[in-house]
């Protein structure tokens, strides 16, 4: 009887070990309110962090998810992109081009700009209402892509992305000012780079983003534009684009906003859209501060203000320059132009 009585009493403990020890991996801090974007801020760090692998699709998913109150089923959203990639997959094998160095990336681009039965044969256009997502902020998510067919500057590249790491081909998310595009290899030379722009429904001189764009060398030299991210420096974009969806739903620029600017800045150091997100939060939180306590510039101010200057004094260092919405839209309009009377093709760029 004593027997038994130990051998409950030492289950019991076990049990009770167990229940703590997955009650206190699922109490993490929380970041704020909504409980949606504090457990996708969390797993935002647990992919940079490498508690878990890094996935693009599932940092796209997180920030469609929390921001629709997370009425977003990721099995449908898995399962959209599955069929897609099959049907890629067979394009590739009826055209031979998995005996193409690039042919992955060839099947990805067809996909995207020509009417096959694999796209329901409706190629993908560019958005051109609402190009910031300023209006509805959903313009801005890949399911809207997946939906309609079409997309703008940032939701087309991530597609891309995402079919690019389930068909494992090469695709790197690039930054330009207020532009996404991807970069692969090119097909004869590793040391040369692709420039796919689903803006355009072309491959794009180096030279057009330079000049369309207002491109420096100081920008390219410091990796701020041109550059492609590593899966990891995508996935802590992708966190900085968390806090804009926050930003966008709540109108609000606080301490979360500032969390994510930072923890992506740990893994890309060159995001320019986090450095600012970050910058204009500590503004504001310094600004509410002070109205707070009667304008006494106090220790805790003084804090903030230096967080402001060091991170506006990276930003220079950069050597960021502003572009703003209506600038970017002239430069869209104005590149699909001069795509058209030029004639610029995927085959025609070499």
């Amino acid at each position: 009887m004593k027997q038994a009585i130990r051998i409950f009493t030492l289950s019991s403990f076990i049990f009770c070990l167990f229940t703590l020890s997955l009650y206190a991996q699922s109490k993490r801090p929380e970041v704020c309110e909504d409980m949606n974007f504090n457990q996708a801020y969390h797993e935002f760090l647990d992919m940079l962090e490498g508690k878990m692998p890094l996935s693009v699709k599932r940092g796209v998913f997180l920030i469609e998810w929390a921001y629709l109150d997370g009425k977003l089923d990721y099995d449908r959203f898995c399962q959209q992109i599955d069929s897609v990639s099959s049907s890629i997959r067979e394009f590739i094998t009826v055209n031979h081009l998995d005996q193409i160095p690039t042919g992955k990336n060839v099947a990805i681009f067809e996909y995207f700009v020509r009417p096959y039965p694999m796209n329901g044969n409706k190629p993908f256009t560019y958005d051109f209402n609402d190009i910031a997502a300023q209006e509805n902020f959903t313009n801005y998510f890949v399911t809207k892509v997946m939906r309609t067919h079409s997309g703008q500057c940032r939701s087309l590249p991530m597609y891309y992305k995402i079919l690019a790491d389930e068909i494992s081909a090469e695709a790197h998310i690039t930054l330009a000012p207020q532009h996404l595009f991807i970069r692969h290899r090119h097909e004869s030379d590793p040391n040369q780079w692709r420039n796919v722009e689903l803006t355009t429904q072309s491959l794009s001189r180096e030279i057009f983003y330079i000049e369309h764009f207002g491109i420096t060398d100081e920008m390219i030299r410091n990796k701020v534009y041109m550059n492609p991210l590593s899966d990891r420096e995508t996935v802590a974009y992708l966190l900085s684009e968390l806090a804009l969806g926050y930003m966008r739903k709540y109108q609000k620029n606080d301490d979360f906003v500032i969390s994510c600017s930072e923890k992506s800045l740990v893994y890309f150091p060159q995001n320019v859209f986090a450095l600012i997100n970050r910058c204009n939060a500590l503004n504001l939180t310094l600004m509410d501060y002070l109205a707070s306590n009667g304008n006494i510039f106090d220790q805790r101010a003084e804090s903030l203000n230096n967080r402001w200057l060091e991170c506006n004094g990276t930003l220079q260092q950069l050597g960021y320059r502003e572009m703003n919405d209506e600038t970017y839209k002239r430069v869209i309009n104005g590149a699909v132009q001069s795509m058209k009377e030029q004639g610029m093709s995927e085959q025609e760029i070499k």
